[in-house]
C-alpha cells in the first residue's frame, strides 16, 4: 500500500502533538514495512509512538512458552499511552500455527488482557490491512479485496466527516422507522442516545454514523436480499424478526441454528449504522467493509456499551442492507 495512504489515514486520526499512540502489529515477520509507515507517519505528526509487534513467533515464544497466563504487569507498557492502534495484518483471534492446542486458553487471555488495556483509551482505532490473511477470512480472491480495501481507504477524510455529520442532522426525534424489502418495518427508539461518526478515528476502512438504540425497545422484522453472517455464511432473501430489542428468529434455519449458540445478550439489537463511504459501493459479503459502503445500512446484535449503550455482552455482528431510514 502506498505510503501517501497511510499518510492520510494518520491524519484522520486526528491525534494531538505529542499524544503517546500504542501501536499493535498484527502479522507476519515480512509484513513489518507497514508498522514501520505507520510509525514514520505518526512521527511525522509529531506523536510519540510505542509499537510492538505481535507475529506468530512472538506469540509462540510469549504464550506458547509459558505455562501460566501473563501477569498483570506484562500490560504496564500500554499504561503511558493515550490512544492505541491496531495494525491488523491478521485477526488478532487467530492463533499462529504451532500454538499448542492446550495453550490456546492462555492465548485467550493474552488478547483478553490487551483489549482491557486498549478500550481504556481515549480512542482504539483498529486498522485492516490489504493481506492474503484477511482475503482468504473474508472468502474473498486476493486481488479483489486488496484493491476494493485500498480504494476504500483512499479517501478524503475532512470531506467524509463533513457528509456525516449533514447525514446525522437529517434525522430527528427518538424514533427510527426502518422499511425493508416489500413489507418490512423495524421500529428502534434511540432515547438518551446519541449519533457516533467513524471517519477517522474509530476504524478503517471506515465511513459510517451509528447509534444504539435502547436495547428492549426495537420490534418488527427486516429484510436482507444478501445476508451475510461472519462464520455463518451468505445466503439471499433473509428476513430476521425482532421483538423487546431483540432477534428472536429468522426464516433462514442455518442462522436460527447459530443464534442457540450465542452468549447471553449476544441477540440484542446492539447499534444502527448508515454507510457513508463514497469508495464502497456494494455489498460483497465482508460486513467489515459493506457497512461503510454508501447507499447501506447495518443494524448489530451484541455488545454496545463501547458506544453509548448497556450492554457487555462479548460479541457483536454486523448485518449489511439497503433500505429506507425515517
Amino acid at each position: 500500500m502506498e505510503k501517501r495512504i497511510i499518510e492520510k489515514m494518520v491524519k484522520a486520526m486526528n491525534f494531538e502533538k505529542n499524544e503517546v499512540v500504542f501501536i499493535n502489529f498484527w502479522g507476519t515477520a515480512d509484513e513489518l514495512s507497514y508498522l514501520y509507515d505507520f510509525e514514520n507517519a505518526m512521527k511525522n505528526e509529531g506523536v510519540t509512538v510505542k509499537a510492538l509487534a505481535i507475529t506468530d513467533e512472538f506469540i509462540l515464544e510469549e504464550v506458547g512458552g509459558k505455562e501460566a497466563p501473563l501477569p498483570e504487569s506484562w500490560f504496564d507498557r500500554y499504561d503511558e499511552a493515550e490512544s492505541v492502534v491496531d495494525i491488523i495484518s491478521r485477526p488478532p483471534g487467530m492463533p499462529p500455527q504451532g500454538l499448542a492446542k492446550e495453550k490456546i486458553p492462555l492465548f485467550g487471555e493474552f488478547l483478553r488482557g490487551i483489549f482491557k488495556k486498549a478500550s481504556s483509551k481515549k480512542k482504539f482505532i483498529q486498522v485492516t490491512m490489504p493481506s492474503r490473511t484477511n482475503a482468504m477470512m473474508a472468502g474473498m480472491d486476493y486481488e479483489k479485496y486488496r484493491d476494493r480495501i485500498i480504494k476504500a481507504l483512499d479517501i478524503d477524510y475532512d470531506e467524509l466527516r463533513k457528509n456525516c455529520e449533514k447525514k446525522i442532522s437529517e434525522y430527528r426525534g427518538d424514533k427510527r422507522i426502518i422499511k425493508t424489502g416489500e413489507n418490512c418495518i423495524l421500529t428502534m427508539e434511540t432515547t438518551g442516545r446519541k449519533w457516533f461518526i467513524d471517519a477517522g478515528d474509530g476504524a478503517f476502512p471506515c465511513g459510517e454514523i451509528f447509534i444504539a438504540p435502547l436495547e428492549d425497545k426495537s420490534n418488527g422484522s427486516i429484510f436482507f436480499e444478501t445476508f451475510a453472517a461472519e462464520g455463518v455464511g451468505v445466503f439471499k432473501n433473509v428476513t430476521l424478526f425482532v421483538e423487546a430489542g431483540r432477534v428472536v428468529s429468522s426464516d433462514c434455519d442455518k442462522f436460527n441454528e447459530f443464534l442457540k449458540t450465542l452468549p447471553e445478550g449476544g441477540n440484542v439489537v446492539a447499534e444502527l449504522g448508515i454507510g457513508m463511504n463514497p469508495n464502497v459501493d456494494c455489498i460483497e459479503g465482508d460486513s467489515a467493509l459493506d457497512e461503510n459502503a454508501l447507499g447501506t445500512f447495518h443494524i448489530a446484535i451484541g455488545m454496545n456499551h463501547l458506544f453509548g449503550g448497556v450492554n457487555e455482552c462479548p460479541f457483536h455482528m454486523d448485518f449489511v442492507t439497503t433500505g429506507e431510514i425515517l
